[in-house]
């Protein structure tokens, strides 16, 4: 397709590793030019040793990964799209494929080279795997089938593999060099990567990674109460049929906006940080939070709070006409239209970019109220948390708050769905454009 395709990393011995990687958060695909959401351009930070980039990884995903094959993008020399997914079964990891299904590691690397074209400008990748699978010297590393043809898959697109790392058992290595007189056995102890100077500037500017991936992903209940649990069961009550009517469906939209506006930005002084000391915001009223909790409970509303908070008071007030019909009049005109992109926007077919600053402050406040929660509010904010994380790309985050809303209602129906659209490997399509998709907190 271009001079790139059939190449692949030389494996003669090591390389060196330049470039810049822009300032963000985990998992998001960062870009110098400002986003539909109005962000700036991000800081750059200097890369100049495979150290520097296997220190970068983990601050990158928010977390350390484990049997995780993990993609750089790149773009030049500069990081472009970067990718986290589940290594496939150990009986794939031998350089023939091993015993599993040839078809399934196809779809694999096919995904992957399609999720990395999706970039236009993206020319080549580096690739970090992690895996406490053994590499014996004189053998091909692990899953080293499936890196071939996933090699093979990047180049039909215009990418090439530039470079690849395997990390496991407290060592790093390169993965494609397997002289040991470049590449002394067994390889190079992890420490190296600590000490390096990309991670130091990291720790020094702020930034820290949970040691999993399960510990990135908070629960519910933590401080949930019998007063607050009547609180909710008697606003319940009083509003029984009442939450969609036009003179009561606005001011419960309105309170909800004000309880998304008043958080702080992520990262910034006084965010509330996850496990730190379990206080909760001492501004919060009691009967705010019992209003708030008892709407999701109510379909309509539950929905529209999504839409509002990925897309302001305006666009979800004259989309939700969908969803209350006849209470709310006949929807035509702009609210015809407004109703379209609601439902676009709630199954991510919609390639407008959702105004992120907002989304990520519903991130903090939906997390807030989640620890007071039980039952089918806690469900239901559990699975606004995983809608979030999938509209950021980061399907691994969602797929645990999901299961985490089954568990205290099984069978929510909005979760089952979103659970499906993670199955069948589908992402919303802002998240496919380096314009459109999350860029992640900022590091600093």
């Amino acid at each position: 397709m271009n001079d790139s395709q059939g190449t692949g990393p030389d494996a003669s011995g090591p390389r060196s590793v330049a470039g810049k990687i822009p300032t963000h958060g985990p998992e998001g695909p960062p870009d110098p030019e400002p986003s539909a959401a109005g962000r700036g351009a991000p800081e750059t930070l200097r890369v100049g040793s495979p150290q520097d980039i296997l220190a970068f990884v983990p601050h990158c995903l928010g977390f350390g990964p484990q049997e995780s094959l993990v993609l750089l993008g790149l773009r030049g020399s500069r990081l472009g799209a970067t990718l986290r997914l589940d290594l496939p079964d150990a009986s794939y990891a031998a350089e023939d494929g091993g015993s599993g299904d040839f078809g399934l590691v196809c779809a694999y690397t096919a995904r992957i080279s399609s999720l990395l074209a999706g970039d236009d400008e993206t020319d080549g990748v580096l690739m970090v795997m992690y895996t406490d699978l053994p590499w014996q010297e004189g053998t091909p590393p692990p899953y080293s089938g499936v890196v071939e043809l996933l090699t093979e898959d990047l180049a039909e697109n215009g990418i090439r593999l530039r470079d690849g790392w395997l990390v496991g058992q407290g060592i790093w290595r390169d993965y494609f060099c397997g002289d040991s007189g470049y590449c002394p056995w067994p390889g190079n102890p992890l420490g190296d990567v600590m000490e390096s100077r990309l991670n130091a500037e990291l720790v020094y500017r702020g930034s820290a990674y949970a040691s999993s991936l399960q510990d990135t992903v908070g629960g519910a209940g933590r401080f949930r109460n019998d007063d607050l649990d009547a609180a909710v069961d008697s606003v319940s009550q009083r509003m029984l049929g009442l939450w969609t009517r036009p003179g009561k469906f606005g001011p419960v939209l309105e309170a909800w906006d004000r309880r998304i506006r008043s958080m702080p930005q992520p990262n910034s002084p006084g965010s509330p940080v996850r496990g730190s000391s379990g206080t909760l915001r001492a501004d919060r009223q009691a009967e705010d939070d019992a209003l708030l909790l008892a709407s999701l409970a109510v379909k309509p509303v539950r929905d529209t709070v999504l839409v509002l908070a990925a897309l302001g008071m305006e666009t979800a007030l004259e989309g939700s006409g969908l969803w209350l019909g006849g209470e709310a009049g006949p929807v035509s005109g702009r609210s015809a239209q407004a109703g379209v992109l609601f439902r676009a926007v709630l199954i991510g077919n919609s390639r407008l970019s959702p105004d992120w600053d907002r989304l990520d402050r519903a991130y903090g406040a939906f997390s807030e109220l989640a620890l007071m929660a039980g039952g089918e509010q806690a469900a239901a904010l559990l699975t606004l948390l995983g809608w979030i994380e999938w509209a950021r790309g980061r399907s691994s985050r969602a797929e645990l708050y999901l299961s985490g809303a089954l568990g205290e209602e099984p069978g929510y129906r909005l979760a089952v769905l979103l659970r499906e659209l993670l199955r069948r490997g589908e992402l919303p399509k802002w998240s496919q454009s380096p314009e459109t998709a999350w860029r992640g907190a900022p590091v600093l």
